[in-house]
């Protein structure tokens, strides 16, 4: 099995990355590595964990794949035989091997949320959080649960601005 490479991440996330409020908050420029530090604890989770899923939203599935997917992909050394992962293009999820899940959702309009009915989740991401309304934002929320013990925890990162940023900026 490959090993897993991880940067040096800078002062705000390694802050990101060591926070374990119920939600947690990551807001700056465009540039700032917000998506890095998604990713980064995703994958740390889901190595730690066994069985936890996870689920990462962006406003499209395009935004999906290029900040996330791809890069994933790549850092999980996704199909090469000694991966630590393997990725199911036709249900957007990232399998690893001790089960943790990462799926990956998009929500453009209101109307994707029905997408997410059913859905049930220990830890979601939502990238870019500003750029959804308060009420798709509450409605993702509503997946994060499960029957067992594992803390549930969303993680919003965000920039100034968008549908969402006076809902974001009253609940930090």
């Amino acid at each position: 099995m490959k090993a897993l490479t991880i940067d040096q991440p800078n002062p705000k996330q390694l802050l990101f990355l060591k926070d374990k409020h119920k939600v947690v908050g990551f807001g700056g420029a465009r540039g700032g590595g917000k998506s890095w530090a998604v990713r980064v604890k995703a994958v740390l989770l889901c190595m730690k964990h066994p069985g936890i899923i996870i689920c990462i939203v962006r406003k499209s599935y395009p935004e999906l794949i290029e900040n996330h997917i791809k890069p994933l992909k790549a850092m999980l050394h996704v199909g090469a035989q000694d991966a630590l992962a393997r990725y199911n293009d036709s249900r957007k999820e990232m399998t690893f091997l001790n089960g943790s899940q990462i799926i990956f959702k998009y929500c453009d309009t209101d109307k994707d949320l029905d997408r997410f009915q059913g859905l049930q989740t220990h830890i979601l991401f939502v990238d870019e959080a500003t750029q959804f309304t308060e009420f798709q934002i509450k409605a993702m929320r509503a997946i994060v649960r499960s029957t067992d013990s594992f803390p549930r925890r969303t993680y919003l990162t965000c920039n100034p601005g968008g549908p969402g940023h006076t809902y974001i900026k009253r609940i930090f």
